[in-house]
């Protein structure tokens, strides 16, 4: 007999509603497109491959990326902030002194960098020399990514930041340098003048942040 004692009824199931239904396929199809990137690279992801792997028809894809590059920007947008996360998390865990913090904040902007996430990313941006709709969809993606990168940068080095002109030109310049780097890394892991590019680069920024603004 079932159990009619007070209290026994299982909880009533609480329906989602249709946004957060929506949020749920939406989130899917975007840990898909980066699993798909990392897997296949862009040239063998297709939007078929992305809906199979996040459980979605193919025709349920479109009702919420209407192309193919609206989809791979969107991935990105999605991918950049939580690689950001997990990099102020890596040094917040660990903090170093003042003195130490800039040789911390480069060494762990390279191993970013080295996750395969990342450098499908950057596939996609060489990818879009030659597919105009894809480096549209990734121009609304990159400049709050890179002012996200260099708010990081002045919360890391409030001094340097507060006082520095050049502190953003340093930043940008240091970012495209590990940028270039793990890209070219893709040929040449284990390239023995990475590491000595990012002593430099330890160096660079040392100097230049101890170096007082010229007038």
């Amino acid at each position: 007999m079932p159990d009619s004692s007070p209290g026994s009824e299982a909880a009533p199931r609480v329906r989602r509603t249709q946004q957060e239904r929506r949020d749920a396929t939406r989130l899917k199809l975007l840990d898909a497109t980066v699993e798909c990137l990392v897997e296949l690279g862009h040239a063998g992801t297709t939007t078929l491959a992305i809906a199979q792997r996040a459980g979605i028809s193919h025709g349920a894809l479109f009702k919420h990326f209407p192309t193919k590059a609206v989809l791979l920007g969107a991935a990105v947008e999605h991918l950049f902030p939580r690689l950001i996360s997990e990099y102020r998390a890596e040094i917040d865990a660990a903090p170093a002194p003042v003195g130490d913090r800039v040789v911390q904040a480069i060494e762990r902007l390279w191993s970013i960098y080295q996750r395969p996430e990342l450098l499908a990313a950057i596939e996609l941006y060489v990818a879009a020399r030659t597919d105009p709709e894809l480096a549209s969809a990734l121009s609304t993606v990159d400049p709050p990514h890179r002012r996200h990168l260099h708010r990081v940068a002045r919360e890391l080095f409030p001094d340097v930041a507060s006082t520095h002109p050049d502190f953003d030109a340093i930043i940008e310049l240091i970012l495209n340098a590990v940028q270039g780097a793990a890209v070219g890394g893709v040929a040449l892991p284990a390239n023995p003048d990475h590491r000595q590019m990012l002593a430099l680069l330890v160096r660079f920024a040392r100097g230049s942040f101890s170096t007082p603004p010229q007038p």
